[in-house]
């Protein structure tokens, strides 16, 4: 895998449901009021956090608004898991290539 020099490039990726998961728990909020207050719908909130939703942009506005990490950073964790899954199945797809 080529990567630039200096930049980081961890080889894993973090979901960011498990993040979520863990601010909810930090800040005593259940999924259910968390849901709640975004105006999102607790199974939406549940799939995120059990890692099969993506956040999207307008949720990550609705999660800045409620538990004050910036939209940014959501959709950076975001973006960052899906290019570490992209990678492992581009990596799992060469290694199937050659055999």
């Amino acid at each position: 895998m080529a990567t630039a020099t200096g930049c980081f490039s961890p080889d894993y990726g973090v979901p960011p449901g498990q993040v979520l998961g863990e601010r909810l728990k930090a800040q005593g909020l259940s999924q259910a009021e968390f849901a709640c207050l975004c105006g999102r719908s607790a199974g939406l909130i549940g799939e995120i956090v059990a890692g099969r939703a993506p956040i999207d942009s307008e949720t990550a506005l609705q999660f800045e608004r409620v538990l004050g990490v910036d939209a940014d950073i959501w959709v950076g964790i975001e973006s960052s898991y899906r290019l570490h899954l992209a990678r492992e199945a581009e990596a799992r797809s060469a290694i199937a290539s050659i055999r």
